[in-house]
């Protein structure tokens, strides 16, 4: 009998099947608490993440109406809000929005800085850990100082409101060129043409089938802030009498006094303006082949939807006054001018226009060649074509020119 007994649990003891269900049963606790543990792991590491992103857009609202000159208290609202819809959630932690930054290389005005703190309840982990989870992030979002511009297109929607064609070659020395649009094409460079500038800004988008250098940014800056027209404030010129031009023609010389001209102004052989205010009434403010004009400290206001037609083979060297009301302003069209009014300036290879080019209703159209006195010439204008050769200068401090400012850019910088 107990010779039976010990051969039966030699046997059982022997008996290899069902071991798989044992150890299973044993390390089923080990398994299961593994794979909580690294399924509540990643839960944390995408909370965690999810705070960072939040962090991440509220710095960078903050920073944009920092860029706009709002108070502290709206900078801090706005970036409050903004984490929110991103997943920040007050009941777990706190929000800090700090402006200056409190620490790291980026403590300046220009700087917005965001600290979330948050903790959360254990899930699973609680069964071997009491404390519960805390993370805290950080971010900081900076707006670059507003950066000169040569040229500024103010069209809100056009397409291609800033428009390189053809051959084009345009260099901006120390300044960007700005399209207030908000089109997908904002800025077009089409054909062959080769434009260098320091950064090329848009507040819809581009399209770039040209050669386009930058030399200050890394890539054509997109949907920004639209630029402010600086002479949004100009008062036009009070209107007296209208003048009649000199006789003379061919290749006499004629001296013209500053005054109100109207049915256009029409040159031909060698003219020179006095300095002064000139006031073209109607019809169209004409340089003709082979005409020379000259003139220094002059405005020329454009009003009764005149227009402006220089001749290719005319020599022209105009400049704006450099102090007084209109100090920097070489040509300007009434802001209630037609939008199709003609607005083309085409001169010589050696022609130069010292001053602003304002036409805030037209568009302004350079076929020629304004590379000549050092190139300060500014265009603002509702619409711009450029499809001639220039060369303009962002160094204009002795020409009294009213300074165009392309909005500075926002980014993440910690």
């Amino acid at each position: 009998m107990i010779a039976n007994i010990t051969k039966q649990v030699r046997g059982y003891l022997g008996d290899r099947r069902g071991h798989v269900a044992v150890i299973a049963a044993i390390c089923a606790p080990v398994m299961i608490a593994g794979a909580g543990i690294g399924a509540e792991s990643g839960y944390w590491y995408y909370q965690q993440r999810l705070t960072q992103m939040s962090a991440d857009v509220s710095a960078f609202a903050g920073a944009v109406e920092a860029r706009s000159g709002q108070p502290l208290e709206v900078i801090r609202a706005t970036a409050l809000a903004e984490a929110e819809r991103h997943g920040y959630r007050p009941e777990l932690g706190n929000l800090e929005v700090n402006n200056p930054p409190l620490s790291g290389p980026n403590r300046n005005l220009r700087s917005v800085e965001v600290i979330i703190q948050q903790t959360h309840p254990r899930h699973f982990s609680r069964l071997f850990l009491d404390e519960d989870i805390s993370f805290r992030v950080r971010a900081v979002a900076r707006f670059d100082e507003p950066g000169p511009a040569c040229i500024l297109a103010l069209d809100p929607a056009g397409d291609q409101s800033l428009l390189f064609s053809g051959s084009t070659d345009v260099t901006l020395t120390g300044c960007d060129l700005m399209s207030n649009s908000i089109n997908a094409q904002a800025v077009a460079i089409t054909g062959s043409g080769q434009i260098t500038t320091s950064c090329a800004n848009a507040v819809g988008g581009m399209n770039i089938t040209s050669q386009l250098t930058l030399t200050e940014c890394v890539e054509p800056r997109l949907n920004m802030p639209p630029a402010l027209d600086p002479m949004a404030g100009l008062v036009a010129p009070v209107a007296g009498g209208c003048r009649n031009l000199p006789s003379g023609g061919g290749s006499a010389s004629r001296t013209i006094s500053p005054g109100r001209y109207c049915n256009g102004m029409s040159f031909n052989g060698d003219v020179h303006l006095e300095p002064g205010v000139y006031i073209v009434d109607g019809g169209t403010f004409r340089l003709n082949g082979g005409a020379r004009v000259t003139g220094d400290d002059v405005t020329i206001y454009l009003t009764n939807n005149a227009g402006v037609r220089m001749n290719g083979n005319a020599d022209i060297f105009l400049s704006a006054p450099q102090t007084g009301e209109y100090a920097g302003v070489l040509f300007w069209g009434d802001r209630n001018n037609a939008a199709g009014t003609e607005a083309l300036f085409n001169g010589a290879a050696s022609s130069s226009l010292r001053g602003a080019l304002y036409f805030p209703s037209q568009t302004v159209d350079v076929r020629g060649n304004f590379s000549g006195s050092d190139g300060c010439m500014r265009i603002i204008a509702y619409r711009v074509e450029m499809s001639g050769n220039s060369s303009l200068n962002i160094d204009c401090s002795r020409s009294g020119m009213v300074s165009v400012q392309a909005p500075g850019f926002v980014r993440l910088v910690e």
